[in-house]
């Protein structure tokens, strides 16, 4: 009852003690004072309620713990405690592939692609997804102007021929958001660039190696999706400008996926499946290109990210460079976060490296 009484009543514990305080300073030891003091404080911490040391109002308390001058005090008895800044979200590119690649399960990449979906609902967790897709070049538009999938639910867009009826039968689950939708619209506007939603279905950029890092059944995406086009342009300063203009996005854990490939050559491509190595330019350009991406410094890497598409088998490994484009939206997107290639694997005339740019928590330790 006595304990109870005494805690209700912290003045009739306070009082007294600080007289034996100040008694305590006045005395030729105020080495011993202090030390006393800093001890006292700290036990008094666990009888009484936070609130008695966060008021506002003049107090004894406050008026021994805030002098100016350093002294095991102040040191002991003034430390805030600072919010814990989450990290932003990682930005990934995917090699994607074409629309076998969700049912080619003895591929290489197959298991790589299911791995960085793992790490991406199960470590990560983010809020929404926004996808950058090779196959998303807006038509009959200038080469200044960027689209948004504003719908909530859409279709699948089977932009392929030639292959198995049953690819055209594919599905891949996910609602996009309008709110989402008109906020990436908004800061594209803040940033110059001419942006419009619409309706639009997932390509096979996005569906195709989705359905193997996101299974439905196993690995559900279940956030909000939502797609942006690239420029109708192989302007990469344009491209970095539009990966920087979306990259506040990650302060709000929203994970930014970019889809093409590293080396991509349809035209080589019936030639280069009857070699046993693959084309000499899949190797040589998809290793400059990892130099170039890894550059710690963002300048470096943008410098050096342009440089590259000036090599003379630049032109042998991207004929279009819709397929290159969405690295450079990542690398805008990464900012001062460095890029790190995560796998890669040259096939005949094609090249699938997987970046991500940011390190998680076990890598930086």
């Amino acid at each position: 009852m006595f304990d109870t009484w005494v805690l209700r009543r912290p003045a009739f514990f306070i009082l007294p003690s600080i007289v034996i305080i100040v008694a305590l300073l006045m005395s030729a030891s105020s080495t011993l004072a202090l030390s006393f003091l800093s001890l006292f404080l700290t036990k008094l911490k666990t009888f009484l309620p936070v609130s008695y040391f966060n008021t506002t109002t003049t107090s004894p308390i406050s008026t021994l713990t805030t002098t100016p001058t350093t002294s095991p005090i102040t040191s002991t008895t003034t430390t805030a405690s600072q919010p814990t800044k989450m990290p932003k979200a990682p930005v990934y590119f995917f090699s994607h592939g074409g629309p076998d690649v969700q049912y080619n399960t003895t591929h290489p990449v197959y298991p790589v692609l299911q791995s960085i979906g793992r790490e991406i609902t199960q470590k990560v967790k983010p809020s929404a997804v926004v996808v950058f897709s090779a196959h998303w070049q807006p038509e009959n538009v200038g080469p200044d102007e960027i689209h948004v999938n504003n719908a909530e639910k859409t279709d699948l867009i089977y932009d392929f021929f030639g292959f198995p009826p049953h690819f055209y039968k594919a599905t891949f689950p996910s609602t996009g958001s309008p709110s989402l939708a008109s906020h990436i619209i908004s800061l594209l506007s803040n940033s110059g660039i001419h942006a419009k939603g619409l309706t639009r279905g997932l390509d096979h950029g996005v569906f195709s190696g989705f359905n193997v890092a996101f299974p439905p059944t196993t690995n559900p995406l279940t956030v909000p999706l939502v797609q942006v086009s690239l420029f109708n342009s192989e302007n990469p300063l344009s491209h970095f400008k539009l990966g920087e203009a979306v990259s506040s996005l990650r302060d709000q854990n929203i994970v930014i996926i970019c889809t093409g490939m590293t080396v991509h050559n349809l035209r080589d491509m019936r030639l280069a499946f009857g070699r046993s190595e693959p084309m000499p330019y899949s190797v040589s350009f998809d290793n400059a290109l990892k130099e170039a991406t890894e550059q710690t410094d963002p300048e470096k890497r943008k410098e050096e990210m342009v440089k590259v598409l000036k090599r003379p088998d630049a032109r042998q490994a991207h004929p279009w460079m819709d397929h290159l484009m969405p690295l450079y939206i990542a690398a805008g997107a990464a900012g001062e976060d460095r890029g790190k290639q995560t796998w890669t694997m040259h096939e005949a005339s094609f090249a699938w490296a997987q970046y991500r740019f940011v390190e998680l928590p076990e890598e930086s330790k």
